[in-house]
């Protein structure tokens, strides 16, 4: 059995190569994350078109997903790095003549009141505000640690005047546009305005935008916000220095239980196997997470610092793979979600597949609705898709169960949709279920689920 929970794999300096790329391909990658927080246009244009020729000469799909920096706030004006104490004074200022170091963003720091909590270095060093002076705050540490120059810096107050979309932000998206990007992922979302301004930047493209959840204004505002994204990514990183990590578990769940009711893709992201980024094996706790992470209902997992950076990253895919094909063993298929009326047909193929002698269930959609809902009720056999949106084809990378998709423009009849079905796949004919969304322009059926056992 083929994994059914997609991996996404990010490059960096030890994958960003032809050999590299080929080899997590074939160990099962199925979308690769470009972080444009690092690299040029030029470098990340040179690196789509490698993941593009690399992945037609395997005859795979393979998405890309351009994951937007956003307004990450960093420390800035450290000379060197400085080690703090519990208890230690300390000034964040714009003015660098007037504070200890600044911030990427000062100009937010006038939004801040005394008994405000400021992290830094992914929550290690926490401060608490205890005075404001207009552009200068200063603080208290409350935790010991090293400062750096570059460090990220988080903060779990509401209300900030950040917008999630910078003039980078905006320039990168219309690259991404410009070069055929699969999915481009938000970072540091508040709010459905966010997509909503993301998406208006779209132009004609069709890419998929996902919503980073890493913002404790995201988590309370996650209902509106999965309702206007095309996929959701549970950002663990950010979200535990901004919510606390112990409160990262169950809102993982929650989180990718609303996606599964909404039937939106849902990433579950990083550190998903932190210690092998330097070592060739995970550790238990590591692998029991990407377990748990799939038994909640994610439809993929994502390998950040593991590939892009790390000594071991064709090891870390087979630890993805491994775990995934075990624990698809005890996976509870066919989820009982009462479907809405949209949903009556996709849910019924899922039903009858478990019931019928079919094969395979196949989707005919042309916007991939349908293939997205037929995939929320988890059926166990395999699903594919056929489409007339050729564009369409990359984006079932990131669909849980999917194994492949074919494009086919135009037919006529169900038995040359079929058969056009077969022979551009490549697999043998057998029974399957076909669950249709779309029928085509000559075609007045309407949607329909079939079990398609004569060829």
């Amino acid at each position: 059995m083929k994994p059914k929970v997609k991996i996404i794999a990010t490059l960096g300096p030890s994958t960003n190569n032809p050999e590299s790329v080929s080899a997590l391909i074939d160990k099962g990658v199925n979308v690769f994350r470009l972080n444009f927080s690092y690299g040029t246009h030029q470098e990340h244009e040179k690196t789509i078109r490698l993941i593009r020729e690399i992945s037609s000469k395997k005859g795979r799909l393979v998405g890309i997903l351009q994951d937007i920096c956003g307004p990450k706030i960093r420390i800035r004006g450290l000379k060197k790095p400085v080690e703090v104490f519990r208890g230690d004074v300390l000034k964040v200022s714009s003015d660098l003549q007037k504070g200890d170091f600044s911030i990427s963003y000062p100009e937010i720091l006038s939004d801040f009141q005394k008994g405000d909590l400021i992290f830094f270095a992914d929550g290690t060093v926490q401060s608490e505000v205890i005075d404001t002076d207009k552009e200068t705050l200063t603080l208290k540490i409350l935790t010991k640690g090293i400062l750096k120059e570059g460090k990220g810096v988080n903060f779990p107050k509401d209300g900030l005047s950040l917008n999630a979309l910078t003039k980078k932000d905006q320039e990168d998206i219309r690259f991404g546009v410009k070069m055929n990007i699969d999915f481009i992922a938000i970072s540091f979302v508040s709010s459905e305005k966010d997509i909503i301004e993301a998406k208006s930047l779209l132009q004609d493209s069709d890419a998929w935008i996902v919503a980073k959840i890493e913002r404790k204004s995201a988590v309370e505002e996650i209902d509106k916000i999965i309702k206007v994204s095309d996929a959701i990514m549970v950002a663990r990183g950010d979200l535990g220095a901004e919510i606390g990590l112990s409160r990262v578990p169950t809102l993982q769940k929650e989180i990718i239980a609303k996606s599964n009711m909404e039937g939106k893709p849902v990433i579950t992201a990083t550190q998903m196997l932190t210690s092998m980024i330097n070592s060739p094996y995970p550790t238990r706790a590591e692998v029991s997470d990407i377990a748990n992470a799939l038994l909640d209902g994610t439809d993929a997992v994502m390998l950040s610092d593991e590939t892009a950076i790390g000594n071991y990253p064709l090891e870390a895919l087979d630890v993805i793979v491994e775990t995934i094909k075990e624990t698809q063993k005890s996976y509870p298929y066919h989820k009982n979600f009462i479907p809405d009326i949209k949903e009556a047909f996709p849910h019924a193929a899922s039903n009858l597949s478990e019931k019928l002698p079919a094969s395979f269930c196949v989707a005919l959609t042309r916007s991939g609705y349908t293939l997205k809902h037929l995939s929320k009720f988890r059926p166990q056999k395999p699903i594919y898709c056929i489409t007339p949106t050729l564009s369409l084809l990359n984006k079932t990378t990131l669909i849980w169960g999917v194994e492949g998709g074919v494009y086919i423009k135009e037919f006529y009849t169900e038995k040359e949709l079929v058969d056009k079905f077969f022979q551009i796949s490549g697999i043998k004919p057998q029974p399957f279920i076909l669950v249709t969304g779309y029928l085509g322009e000559k075609i007045s059926q309407g949607r329909s689920v079939r079990f398609i056992s004569r060829f």
